[in-house]
């Protein structure tokens, strides 16, 4: 277990989860996406969590515990991208429980995802961010993240068993199919 010590903070670990964390990573990935608005289906969230944790190859989730109590946690998934010179990571959820915001703990989580990234060798990272969250905007460029003019568009493609759940988009509502 890699942990970063933090004046502001105490003591933070970062602890990379297995498959018997899956319930307790399912909750808080539930709460992060309420709190985002995004449209939670469980039995996606639980396929894609369990692809994750058992393939370290396409990246890895992290428990980010305080004091031995877990406050939060972030995926991080690996790509490629010619802009960025070939193999990048991407940071696809970064959730702090919110009685913990404001302490540090997601610029340690930050500065934990770039050691992480120069020991496996990618030089570039990116997120998102929810358009509307002036607060992680703001955090985001304080850690030195710049916002390009770009919109990010994606397009589920269903198996023929799964349910279709359509992204939010500002003042849409989620549709159902």
């Amino acid at each position: 277990m890699k942990k970063v010590d933090d004046d502001r903070v105490g003591n933070v670990a970062f602890v990379r989860a297995a498959l018997h964390h899956l319930q307790e990573l399912s909750a808080l990935v539930e709460t992060y996406y309420s709190f985002d608005g995004i449209a939670f289906v469980a039995a996606s969230a639980r396929r894609g969590l369990t692809a994750l944790l058992a393939d370290r190859s396409i990246g890895g989730a992290w428990l980010i515990r305080q004091n031995h109590e877990t406050v939060g946690y972030f995926v991080l998934t690996y790509g490629f991208d010619i802009e960025f010179g070939g193999r990048q990571a991407t940071v696809t959820e970064l959730y702090i429980r919110a009685e913990s915001r404001g302490l540090g703990i997601g610029s340690s989580a930050l500065k934990f995802v770039e050691q992480h990234l120069r020991e496996v060798g990618i030089g570039a990272y990116e997120l998102q961010v929810e358009r509307g969250n002036a607060g992680a905007r703001a955090f985001y460029a304080t850690a030195g993240f710049v916002e390009h003019d770009r919109i990010p568009l994606s397009k589920r493609v269903p198996s023929g068993t799964d349910v279709v759940v359509t992204e939010r988009m500002p003042h849409a509502p989620v549709k159902r199919h």
